[in-house]
């Protein structure tokens, strides 16, 4: 139990079963994308490093890796809806297969906002792996190709992701206690 600023925060997903969950999913990445043409991984930064630092343990595949940082939490339980790009992309995308790591799809906004950034820049495609998602918050039609675990509508942190910029480097995942 952790307990910050009033809040309590419960174990919910064990570093063990993170680590599973990425090894399959690599494996269906690689199986999808095979060895033929180099990817770009987009590692959405900062919840998904951890995860990015994971999967490249289990890739096969020829790829670059990129980063970009957005914000729409800016430190709180809830998303502002207000996309503000902090750290653009390196790599030119065009003509290239995007493969966008997030750490978590909630509303979907941010995921919707990258996948039509992509699309305008010429990608040949966009796919996205997500380790967590929650479908009953999610409101777009772009799927999500991969991800881990479907979750509540509850407010989690650890293995990336933060609350008031702290516990990002849990290797557990917590989900926030009702007050």
């Amino acid at each position: 139990m952790i307990t910050y600023n009033g809040k309590k925060f419960k174990r919910f997903i064990s570093n063990q079963k993170i680590k599973k969950i990425v090894k399959k999913v690599c494996s269906d990445i690689n199986a999808h994308y095979g060895n033929k043409e180099e990817i770009i991984i987009l590692c959405v930064l900062n919840g998904s490093l951890m995860l990015v630092s994971e999967m490249v343990n289990h890739l096969t595949v020829k790829y670059k890796l990129d980063y970009i940082q957005l914000s729409s939490y800016k430190g709180g339980t809830s998303s502002t809806g207000k996309i503000d790009i902090i750290q653009d992309i390196a790599l030119n995308p065009k003509n290239k297969k995007i493969l966008i790591i997030e750490d978590i799809v909630d509303s979907g906004t941010t995921l919707k906002y990258l996948i039509d950034k992509f699309n305008l820049m010429g990608c040949k495609s966009v796919r996205v792996f997500s380790l967590l998602f929650k479908p009953t918050k999610y409101k777009y039609s772009n799927k999500i190709d991969w991800y881990g675990i479907d979750i509540e509508d509850i407010f989690v942190i650890g293995y990336g992701m933060d609350y008031d910029f702290k516990f990002r480097g849990l290797l557990d995942i917590y989900y926030m206690l009702e007050n």
